[in-house]
């Protein structure tokens, strides 16, 4: 699984003593942050305790570039700004099942005293309202009955997509040039 990476965020926190830049952040002051905000360079970006996080297209064409397959966990909000980037996304949702077998599989993994059932069930109502607004910018949903299978099947379209021809938008097909051109600024 070498060939797949996430990306680096930038982030206003300062850099603690054992961290150098890139790893495991780019460590960015806040007024840059805000700019390149306000510029449209990040899928997303957020607070978290009281610090300035983001995922920046920069990066993402950085791990492309590399050779490599950029694997990105978004909130459901921030799929139509990848999906209508230059970056041609493949989008996969995992769903969860029932609030009845999400606690079953969460008993099964020994953490069902850690998660309270109002967790689950807002883990269930989060995905429905992901699937019901966001659910067209999907190119595959898996329901995660079990995580085993969940991630085989992973795997598995994974593999379709570097072995199998696939469907793409026209409109990608057209910007193809201008893609290379972006990834190699």
């Amino acid at each position: 699984l070498k060939i797949y990476r996430g990306s680096i965020l930038d982030t206003t926190r300062p850099k603690q003593p054992n961290e150098r830049d890139g790893v495991p952040y780019y460590f960015v002051s806040k007024q840059a942050f805000q700019e390149d905000a306000t510029s449209g360079k990040f899928v997303e970006w957020g607070e978290y305790q009281k610090h300035l996080y983001g995922t920046s297209f920069g990066e993402i064409r950085r791990v492309i570039q590399r050779g490599r397959t950029c694997v990105l966990t978004l909130k459901p909000q921030s799929i139509p700004v990848l999906r209508n980037s230059d970056l041609m996304p493949y989008v996969i949702f995992i769903a969860p099942t029932s609030l009845e077998r999400l606690k079953m599989s969460k008993q099964r993994q020994g953490i069902n005293g850690n998660v309270k059932e109002d967790e689950l069930k807002a883990i269930v109502a989060e995905a429905k309202k992901a699937e019901e607004q966001f659910g067209h910018y999907f190119d595959k949903v898996i329901v995660n009955y079990d995580l085993e299978q969940s991630f085989h099947e992973l795997r598995l379209v994974i593999h379709r997509l570097e072995s199998e021809p696939q469907w793409v938008p026209s409109v990608w097909l057209k910007s193809t040039n201008s893609v290379s051109n972006n990834l190699h600024q």
